[in-house]
């Protein structure tokens, strides 16, 4: 069993010098020869802020994601502008696989129910049943491995929506972790990204607020932006 503080996540692969390709694409709309110059500042933060964002679809990051689980699985794709290849519990045996869970229920009691999962999902394989119909009694917490594709433009609105405090534990800490790598690969745009107090300086999910924004507002007012 690992908890959610052991993900791994690696940018693997990301689009060389992205911010003369942004002034490659601005330059589109003048009169003059487009150039390969960078961007500046104050254009990439014009962009962000007027929400001019399709120039940065031209950006694109892959990123190697280990150790989280089936559930995360299932919220990542949610965001659908992104390209998605997920370890198969069809063709795989997943007894092995760890769980991954919350530490506050990273108990002995919540070990041995994962064990004793594991142990019937063995014997039903056992009697013939074939692993994409014993499969079916895995749990959420499930451990996957996943390939993540995705342009900047998506994880821009990627990161504003999942960097929120309404989100569950496990995604917070992955949505901060990729804005941290991020901020070190670009950060003329990336230290602009957050969720919408940073961004817009107020949230706009009235009552559905997060209780600890209600109640000392956002911990991301005090956040490197």
């Amino acid at each position: 069993m690992k908890t959610y503080e052991q993900m791994q996540v690696k940018l693997i692969r990301k689009t060389q010098d992205p911010g003369k390709l942004i002034k490659l694409a601005s330059d589109l709309t003048q009169k003059r020869e487009p150039s390969l110059t960078e961007a500046s500042k104050k254009l990439i933060k014009y962009l962000i802020t007027a929400n001019h964002t399709s120039l940065f679809e031209h950006i694109s990051t892959t990123w190697l994601i280990s150790g989280v689980s089936r559930s995360f699985l299932t919220q990542i794709t949610r965001h659908r502008m992104a390209s998605y290849t997920s370890a198969s519990q069809h063709y795989q045996d997943y007894s092995q696989y760890p769980c991954v869970v919350s530490q506050s229920i990273d108990t002995l009691e919540t070990l041995k129910i994962l064990k004793s999962i594991d142990w019937f999902y063995e014997w039903l394989i056992q009697q013939g049943i074939k692993p994409e119909e014993a499969r079916q009694i895995l749990p959420n917490a499930k451990a996957v491995n996943i390939l993540w594709t995705v342009n900047v433009r998506s994880l821009i609105n990627f990161l504003n929506l999942r960097l929120c405090e309404r989100n569950v534990e496990e995604m917070k800490l992955f949505a901060s972790i990729i804005s941290n790598k991020c901020i070190k690969w670009w950060p003329e745009v990336f230290t602009l990204v957050g969720p919408d107090c940073v961004m817009l300086g107020k949230c706009r999910q009235g009552k559905m607020k997060a209780k600890i924004c209600k109640e000392k507002g956002s911990p991301w007012i005090q956040h490197i932006y």
